[in-house]
């Protein structure tokens, strides 16, 4: 059941003085009582009634009474917050996910002060796989209303650069920045690179290596697992041992990144049907990305305009792509943290 509509105002700047009483309103003690002890969202509110803090639970009033309990032992970005805080708001939730992907739609709409995802979230790196006649690897920021070609999201520029290294040591696909480059460079002196900008014979090697990238950002396989594998059995051959560990650090890079690209990828284009392994517990389905409805633990049926009104797209800004891959991320990480009750198919 819905427990809570909120108007959303401008945002407002938090000073973080470097001394601060950490008192906490009066107040807070008696909304916490109210809350019911079942999974939700929680909103800890400013006196402008602006979002400072927003965060799940399975249990309402015990988390929230857990920062108005222990607020000194908190860390002080916790304590600062509660001081501020005015009131509490909740959003009531039929189960754990549904929290969570409301957790984080509030939170990308309002980005409060004080959620640390929120940064992170901003902190993103996107890749674009460029239109040039020599097609190369463009990384964003943010993607912005950018449709085409848009891969991620990637935890930092460190991430990307791995990624780079592992496309130009067994694709041959360069990493310079140049659109139009004209002439060579070290990566083709030592054999990490086509050369497509001054050997005229790689150019169609080249645009295959292109596609090669492509398949491999949406999480398919164009054959770099099995070039490593053979690298490898010829280190072992060779004694080269320590060149045949780190060809296995890429081996085990590669297999977890087509895991879940593989599955950001479908998850935005096809429907996602989402199963307990035994009954009695909820299943959703999504569509493009969209959470469409939800069968209760009780055989009932949730769809968009009922319980999940809050869950359409449009609450994220359905066409900037780098919310869309970030709910794939999410997504992907709670099924793998509940892989032993639920199981999942991607269906047309």
């Amino acid at each position: 059941m819905w427990s809570f509509f909120l108007q959303q105002d401008e945002p407002v700047s938090h000073g973080l003085p470097i001394a601060i009483n950490m008192d906490i309103a009066p107040q807070l003690y008696q909304y916490q009582k109210k809350l019911p002890k079942t999974s939700g969202v929680y909103l800890f509110l400013d006196e402008r009634k602006y979002p400072l803090y927003i965060g799940k639970s399975v249990n309402l009033r015990s988390r929230v009474a857990s920062y108005l309990r222990n607020a000194k032992a908190q860390e002080e970005r916790i304590q600062r917050m509660v001081h501020e805080a005015r009131s509490l708001k909740f959003v009531e939730t039929e189960t754990e996910l549904m929290a969570l992907l409301l957790e984080d739609s509030l939170i990308k709409k309002y980005l409060p002060v004080y959620n640390i995802r929120q940064k992170q979230f901003r902190d993103y790196r996107y890749l674009q796989l460029s239109d040039d006649t020599y097609p190369r690897l463009i990384t964003l920021e943010d993607p912005g209303k950018i449709q085409k070609h848009i891969y991620g999201p990637f935890r930092d520029r460190f991430f990307i650069q791995r990624l780079q290294e592992i496309f130009s040591r067994y694709l041959g696909f360069r990493s310079c920045a140049e659109a139009n480059p004209i002439k060579s460079c070290i990566e083709l002196d030592i054999g990490q690179c086509l050369g497509p900008c001054v050997l005229m014979e790689v150019q169609e090697a080249y645009a295959m290596a292109s596609e090669q990238v492509a398949h491999f950002l949406e999480g398919e396989d164009p054959g770099v697992i099995s070039k490593i594998e053979e690298e490898i059995r010829i280190c072992i051959k060779d004694t080269r041992f320590e060149h045949a560990q780190r060809l296995r650090d890429d081996l085990i890079f590669c297999d977890a990144f087509f895991n879940r690209q593989r599955f950001n990828h479908r998850f935005r284009v096809e429907h996602l049907k989402i199963e307990a392994r035994e009954e009695g517990s909820p299943g959703y389905l999504f569509e493009n990305g969209a959470l469409k409805e939800v069968v209760l633990r009780d055989g009932r049926l949730c769809k968009v305009g009922e319980q999940l009104d809050l869950f359409d797209l449009s609450i994220v800004k359905e066409d900037e792509p780098r919310f869309l891959l970030d709910r794939a991320n999410l997504v992907y990480n709670w099924l793998k943290k509940n892989q032993s009750v639920v199981r999942y198919e991607f269906q047309d």
